[in-house]
């Protein structure tokens, strides 16, 4: 891929953030969360027809990862939370139903927590790689979250 194609999926990835970043400080998790699947459902049920392309997950990774530099360098606000949710929008907006998982576990007598997407077929990306060892918490899922709120308007 050339540089002014990666340079481009970038900005794509970070307006996404920005995006899911105002939806988590605006709202309670639970809220903003259902709010993102509901707002980015229309693009899942239609990747089919829109011939959404295949998405490379090493670049994803890649993509999360420059997002934690560019916090380092406090040009950005960044949370795992925050990036493993855009690593999620951006795969169901072009029809993978991945899960956000929230694990814990306990170092040195404090409970460490950390957020990654998995894959439907197991696979995980988690551009901080923090995720080994983790006792998992919690469990998102995007299409979970659209169908509910569907449901709650009958």
């Amino acid at each position: 891929m050339d540089k002014k194609a990666l340079e481009k999926k970038h900005e794509y990835f970070t307006a996404v953030h920005a995006f899911v970043r105002m939806m988590l400080l605006n709202h309670e998790f639970e809220e903003a969360y259902e709010k993102i699947a509901v707002h980015m459902f229309p693009l899942y049920a239609s990747a089919k027809q829109r011939n959404a392309a295949r998405l490379n997950t090493h670049d994803l990774q890649e993509h999360g990862k420059q997002l934690y530099s560019l916090d380092e360098a406090d040009h950005l606000v960044t949370s795992c939370v925050s990036i493993a949710l855009t690593i999620q929008s951006i795969l169901f907006s072009n029809g993978c139903n991945a899960d956000l998982l929230i694990g814990v576990k306990k170092i040195d007598d404090k409970l460490f927590s950390h957020a990654w997407v998995q894959l439907e077929n197991g696979d995980s990306i988690d551009p901080n790689n923090k995720n080994k060892d983790l006792r998992v918490l919690q469990t998102y899922n995007m299409t979970d979250y659209a169908e509910r709120w569907v449901l709650s308007l009958i």
